[in-house]
């Protein structure tokens, strides 16, 4: 489903995709396959070099720091919400494979479902709304974790966070980054009573942009850019947005490296 956000004079159009192929399945005694599944972050919109975002990245950390040879399979289809990545889920015999062979496996969601709450509202945010929208996608992200463990009972997922792309360029909407932060906040909670769920915490990082961002910030500068967001769309992490996404999830896995090595 494609997502349409206007603010102001800025209209966000986000398009479907088809999942990425990024190698994969043919593991070998000491390597390392990681399953990502989600939205567009995981399919890597806003990496100009087309190769799938974060999910190379995390590849080569991983090669690197441990030596092992790493396997990736890329499900990330632009526009899914929590619902539409549970029916992928339950209906793709190629990822359930995959899942099955996984010894790490990400998780990016939760993004698209806020939005579809908020639609064209920024400048006039219902909280009532968005704390309905909080509890029900903790049920959804429940069960679309609940699935992924009918094919992998044991392989640690990395489940992001949502981020805000609008902070840097409308500091003003302090409802929207309190949509966020309580947003990111259950979704942590929820994640921490579920087994070998690791709650990876990109918001402040993307929201707030590079260190010479947030001091242009402080000083009141005019025409301000977060320079880690995709300058076509406004929305997406950029090239430089997924090089601090992916080093946000290596903190995560070097952490918990003995559930996944």
């Amino acid at each position: 489903m494609a997502v349409v956000v206007g603010v102001g004079c800025t209209t966000l159009f986000v398009h479907n995709a088809q999942p990425l192929a990024t190698g994969g399945g043919n593991s070998t005694t000491g390597a390392v396959n990681v399953v990502a599944v989600g939205d567009s972050l995981t399919h890597g919109v806003g990496d100009t070099t087309g190769q799938g975002g974060y999910v190379p990245l995390i590849a080569e950390d991983i090669r690197v720091e441990t030596g092992a040879t790493v396997h990736t399979s890329n499900y990330g289809v632009t526009g899914d919400t929590s619902l539409q990545i549970l029916k992928r889920v339950r209906n793709n015999t190629k990822m359930q494979a995959q899942l099955k062979r996984a010894n790490a496996i990400t998780l990016t969601v939760g993004g698209n479902d806020l939005m579809h709450i908020l639609q064209n509202n920024l400048n006039n945010i219902n909280t009532a709304d968005v704390n309905h929208g909080i509890q029900l996608f903790q049920r959804h992200v429940q069960t679309l974790i609940a699935t992924i463990r009918k094919y992998n009972g044991n392989a640690p997922i990395y489940l992001f966070s949502i981020y805000n792309p609008f902070y840097v360029y409308f500091p003003n909407l302090t409802k929207m980054q309190t949509s966020v932060n309580n947003w990111n906040a259950a979704t942590k909670k929820t994640a921490a009573t579920l087994h070998r769920v690791h709650f990876v915490d990109i918001n402040a990082v993307l929201s707030k942009g590079t260190a010479a961002d947030q001091r242009s910030m402080k000083a009141g500068k005019s025409n301000l850019t977060n320079h880690l967001i995709y300058t076509k769309d406004h929305f997406h992490p950029n090239n430089a947005g997924y090089v601090k996404m992916t080093a946000k999830l290596w903190s995560a896995m070097s952490a918990t490296e003995d559930e996944w090595e």
